[in-house]
């Protein structure tokens, strides 16, 4: 697997470009914190969240929302706690603290681009790791939402330079990755696997950012040799993205136009037919979810 762990030299040309990078908003260091003990009081949980009025909204919004399967209608925060769990409570946090860093979501901005593909990326990677089986639903849905945290930090710093990128990018059907390497000597890959671990978010959450356009494996084998449910992430992820830009949301640059040439369709086995039923899907339950962060 890829090493998230960039140069020295990598890692001051960002910083020498950007300037210092965001923190973590608070919340997630210490819901992560409380939250990776199993035996954690959920009642200091539930304190830490009721602070924040709006994110205690929006937390019983999505968890009584079909994105999340709940058959029991959700009234509280402590029973959102308890019926959740932990690790769905993870992934909602994160989601709902992210979209308060998407400032300006108005129009045709890159940020409600960036925002509307990573929610539907995220929507993509959970629908496939599901089929799957896999273990780790909450990170592949975490992944998701912060495959293109670099790309943001990028538009927030840079401004009219990376929106100029962005023009490119959609006009000429180029690869972002590439054009950012040409233009500023980085990626938004690395950037944001570097923000995943000045974060401290999970190491496979980093890789996977890092990984999302190039994934491979330790060796020669075939990614059918790999179990389902123990797929690496960044391969769900290459191939949630990709899912995504089906959609309509978010940028209109480069695509693959046959998914069947990304190596988990080898796993996934679906048929054409499949695909847009996936797509279909995806599209209709967008706005739903949409509005459940909007509002």
């Amino acid at each position: 697997m890829g090493n998230v762990l960039t140069s020295n030299m990598q890692i001051d040309k960002m910083i020498s470009s950007l300037g210092e990078l965001p923190s973590s908003p608070e919340i997630i260091t210490a819901v992560m914190d409380l939250t990776s003990d199993p035996d954690s009081d959920i009642n200091r949980i539930e304190k830490l969240i009721s602070a924040d009025q709006s994110m205690s909204a929006k937390l019983l919004r999505l968890s009584n929302s079909s994105f999340y399967g709940q058959r029991k209608s959700v009234a509280t925060l402590h029973q959102a706690i308890i019926i959740i769990g932990f690790y769905t409570l993870r992934s909602l946090v994160v989601a709902t603290s992210i979209h308060s860093l998407y400032k300006n979501k108005n129009g045709n901005s890159i940020e409600k681009k960036l925002w509307e593909h990573s929610l539907s990326t995220a929507m993509a990677c959970r629908k496939v790791a599901k089929k799957l089986g896999h273990h780790h639903l909450e990170e592949i849905f975490m992944a998701g939402l912060l495959h293109d945290i670099g790309k943001l930090v990028m538009a927030q710093k840079l401004g009219s330079n990376y929106e100029n990128i962005c023009n490119k990018a959609e006009n000429e059907q180029l690869k972002f990755k590439d054009l950012e390497k040409t233009e500023l000597g980085f990626s938004h890959c690395e950037l944001g696997s570097l923000l995943m671990t000045k974060w401290n978010l999970p190491p496979g959450l980093s890789n996977a950012v890092f990984l999302h356009h190039n994934p491979s494996l330790d060796t020669d084998r075939e990614i059918r040799d790999c179990v389902p449910y123990e797929i690496p992430i960044e391969f769900i992820l290459q191939f949630g993205n990709h899912l995504a830009k089906r959609t309509g949301h978010g940028f209109n640059d480069y695509k693959i136009l046959d998914l069947d040439e990304l190596p988990l369709a080898r796993v996934l086995n679906y048929s054409q037919e499949e695909y847009q039923v996936v797509v279909d899907e995806l599209k209709a339950e967008f706005e739903d979810e949409l509005k459940l962060f909007e509002g």
